[in-house]
């Protein structure tokens, strides 16, 4: 058909058109998503007062607000995309063993080698059994941190990564995550900027790209939940400022550079070397398997660039003979 016969949409077509290419703005899914998830835990705590109650260092305070995190995301990408949460995050059953299992030794490893760097520095040691060397301690404060993982991922990967990526892309979307990741710890015990930095960078990124390269919320669950269980019940080191009760009687000395100090080792310079370099080996594995998302505008915007005729070059004058 020649362009001069096309149909013109009506002011009702173009307003409808506008609409829906608001309502499927990115940013506005990501506010939608906290919204409801704000909304879901105030009501929450409107009909069940002693439930809401509870902290999210207990496990029914933990619990409530990982479903809830996870109900709000499943109604966001339900409601904006017709998706469910394997197609959108990954988050199937089938996915479950295979990427939790992973997640779960490679981060259980990384903290093991970390504290075996401190241990042959002589700033780590086992001075005996701690005050949680019971298997229904271990049990409870396992379920505890797969609570928290699972509320922590769904909104720091699940809805704050995933709707900014769409928005302004994987790299910028990795950073602003990573970054809101580690300065959300800054009003723990014994923080400060450095410690901050540093859960962006070792926890925040690596988290971020583990989840862009498998495209799996399994796979980042997995690697934090064996990140605090091994750092705090099993190897007796404050996580993220907080001391909890532990297999062993951990004895941590030496400069908090190395250590992390009263923070714990993800402040310490072991954490952050190791945690780093996984966390850049996951972006390039990322890269490799074509998962970094560019949006449309930029991609609109960077043909258009390519377009641009280039002026002639205007040749200097000759050289002198």
């Amino acid at each position: 058909m020649h362009p001069d016969h096309l149909p013109v949409p009506s002011p009702g077509q173009r307003a409808l058109s506008l609409a829906v290419r608001i309502v499927e703005f990115p940013l506005l899914k990501l506010a939608w998503g906290l919204l409801l998830f704000a909304g879901a835990t105030w009501l929450f705590g409107a009909l069940f007062p002693d439930l809401g109650r509870m902290t999210n260092a207990t496990i029914a305070g933990s619990f409530r607000r990982a479903l809830l995190a996870t109900l709000s995301l499943w109604a966001t990408v339900r409601l904006f995309e017709g998706r469910t949460l394997g197609q959108a995050v990954g988050l199937s059953l089938r996915r479950a063993p295979a990427d939790l299992s992973r997640g779960l030794l490679l981060a259980g490893a990384l903290l093991s080698l970390a504290i075996g760097v401190l241990a042959l520095a002589g700033d780590y040691r086992i001075e005996g059994l701690g005050d949680g060397a019971s298997l229904s301690y271990l049990a409870e404060i396992g379920l505890l941190a797969v609570c928290v993982a699972v509320a922590e991922e769904v909104l720091a990967r699940g809805m704050l990564l995933r709707f900014v990526e769409q928005a302004l892309g994987t790299w910028a979307a990795l950073a602003v995550s990573a970054l809101l990741f580690g300065f959300a710890h800054l009003g723990n015990p014994g923080a400060s900027v450095l410690s901050s930095v540093a859960i962006a960078v070792e926890g925040g990124l690596l988290f971020g790209a583990a989840y862009v390269a498998a495209r799996s919320l399994w796979l980042p669950i997995g690697m934090h939940i064996a990140w605090n269980f091994f750092e705090g019940p099993l190897f007796g080191a404050p996580v993220s400022g907080h001391v909890v009760p532990s297999l062993v009687q951990a004895q941590i000395v030496g400069d908090p550079w190395l250590t992390g100090g009263r923070f714990g080792p993800e402040a310490g310079l072991p954490v952050f070397v190791l945690g780093t370099a996984a966390g850049v080996a996951a972006m390039v594995l990322a890269v490799r398997r074509g998962q970094i998302l560019t949006p449309r505008w930029l991609s609109r915007l960077l043909r258009r660039m390519n377009r641009v005729p280039q002026p002639p070059a205007v040749s200097g004058p000759a050289p002198a003979s």
